[in-house]
């Protein structure tokens, strides 16, 4: 099967959708689809959709000019007799945003109707569970594909990502390279904003999770009940004899649940307490307690329970530390058997998964005689605390935190993350994550406002982020933990409209380094 788009005929990539054809009809035939009138050429048909900054409408002479064979425009979007559709075949569309998906789809032939999928939504553990969904799925032999924030698997390589989830012509061309590469099932991050625009329309999914909900995103978003909304859009894609699996998150998961059942499919809930649960921990086993392992090369199990599940009870064992892993791995299970994966196969991945990359990773430097240090993607006010939370008990000393906020979003979670970082941790450096067109001191300085006056002493403020780090690793003592937070896997710092090389591990290493003892 050819990685390529195959030509199509117009009546194939437009049909349902009511199209009025203007010098042109369904038997025309285009190379391609693009929405982009940049990467138009001879043969390819220009897709005019109405974007947040541009409607691409104002391009159609570019487009008509770079030989496009095809035009599919919105209605009332442009007047017919305008100089640009002059004998040029024309496609008139009711919405062509709303049509876009299904166009994508069409183009490459529909990949995901070919694949079992599942989809993964929620403020915070996305990326972490769908690589236990990765995990998993090698351990079963599997060849698949999963799509996120940190990058892309696609069958059998690793391709970057632009977006946690790609644009509709991306995502489906990304689907249609993995099946030629042989996958037959996969896994991918659905973002809010991604369900609020349809990107992932008409993709059917056979088990979609809900990881956690809170605070995030209310620069795109107008409220918290429109941003939960926009999750719970992911339910409506499910398949017949699809399941919902949600995280204990309160009123979040019962909507998510609630908004599954209603439409006849099964809903699990995955609880570390609650009895009730589809998914649930029965017992909590330290790891001395385990049986003998007969896989010692494995990860050391750092976290280990007795789960009860729909498919059965199994022993968990993972080397993740912290509650919220274990709610993304009792999530991660509940997608693998909707994947049609055993629970004996789901469980065997967990044992190995070492989560995703910027997900509470550490940064060992062999010979430092610094802090333990870990570099976490956490963003957002719930997740500071849960991760300040999760690494508490590993640490023998002082527990550090270095975190900013980012510029240019949501000032509302500013105040919050401050007070946050400062009750959780006993020592507190204020720096920038990303300050975008902003001031780094003014952003520094409305994350402070929310300190409590009694967790001041632990502030230190440092708009360098480099500084930030080295400075944070130099004064924490041997038996000391520094949470460098906000950045994960990302490898740069955006001041303006720029982009400057920053890596948070590379930065650790680096400051790690200076504290080697003598060889």
């Amino acid at each position: 099967m050819s990685e390529r788009p195959s030509p199509r005929p117009l009546g194939e990539l437009l049909v349902d959708l009511d199209p009025t054809y203007v010098a042109c009809g369904p038997e025309t035939v285009v190379e391609r689809v693009e929405v982009d009138s940049r990467r138009v050429g001879p043969g390819v048909a220009f897709l005019a959709t109405r974007g947040v900054a541009r409607d691409a409408h104002d391009f159609v002479a570019a487009a008509a000019s770079a030989g496009a064979r095809v035009l599919i425009l919105e209605r009332g979007r442009l007047d017919p007799e305008h100089p640009a559709l002059r004998g040029r075949g024309v496609a008139w569309l009711a919405d062509t945003g709303a049509a876009y998906p299904e166009i994508a789809a069409s183009a490459h032939g529909r990949p995901g109707a070919h694949m079992r999928l599942a989809g993964v939504t929620g403020t915070n553990g996305k990326t972490t569970t769908t690589f236990l969904v990765d995990a998993m799925l090698r351990a079963a032999g599997r060849t698949f594909t999963r799509v996120g924030t940190t990058g892309n698997w696609v069958a059998d390589r690793d391709e970057p990502a632009g977006f946690t989830t790609p644009f509709p012509l991306e995502l489906q061309a990304l689907l249609a390279r993995a099946r030629a590469r042989g996958a037959t099932c996969g896994v991918m991050e659905v973002s809010s904003h991604a369900l609020a625009q349809g990107r992932a329309r008409p993709l059917a999914y056979q088990a979609v999770g809900l990881t956690s909900f809170s605070q995030d995103h209310l620069d795109f978003h107008a409220s918290m009940d429109e941003y939960l909304a926009a999750k719970c859009l992911l339910v409506d894609q499910l398949a017949p004899g699809g399941v919902a699996i949600a995280a204990d998150c309160g009123p979040a998961a019962r909507r998510f649940l609630d908004r599954a059942r209603d439409r006849g499919r099964e809903a699990w809930l995955a609880s570390r307490e609650r009895p009730d649960a589809a998914l649930r921990v029965v017992r909590w086993l330290a790891p001395e307690d385990l049986p003998e392992d007969d896989e010692p090369d494995a990860p050391a199990v750092q976290t280990a329970a007795e789960l009860v599940t729909p498919r059965g009870r199994g022993l968990l064992r993972t080397p993740l530390i912290g509650g919220f892993n274990v709610d993304n791995a009792l999530v991660a299970v509940g997608l693998g058997l909707g994947l049609g994966l055993t629970l004996e196969q789901a469980l065997a991945g967990l044992r190995r998964a070492r989560g995703a990359p910027g997900r509470l990773e550490p940064v060992d430097v062999p010979g430092s005689t610094g802090p333990a240090v870990l570099v976490d993607y956490a963003h957002t006010p719930d997740a500071v605390a849960r991760a300040l939370d999760a690494v508490r008990p590993a640490c023998r000393g002082q527990l550090w935190v270095v975190l900013g906020c980012g510029g240019d979003r949501d000032p509302a979670k500013r105040p919050l993350m401050g007070r946050l970082a400062a009750a959780h941790a006993d020592r507190f450096v204020a720096t920038s994550d990303n300050p975008r067109t902003e001031e780094p001191a003014s952003i520094i300085a409305q994350m402070i406002a929310g300190v409590a006056s009694a967790d001041r002493h632990k502030l230190t403020r440092e708009p360098d982020r480099r500084a930030a780090i080295a400075w944070a690793i130099a004064e924490a003592a041997p038996g000391d933990m520094v949470l460098i937070a906000g950045k994960g896997h990302e490898d740069y710092q955006i001041v303006g409209a720029t982009k400057h090389h920053l890596d948070d591990r590379e930065e650790a290493a680096a400051a790690l380094a200076r504290r080697r003892g003598p060889s």
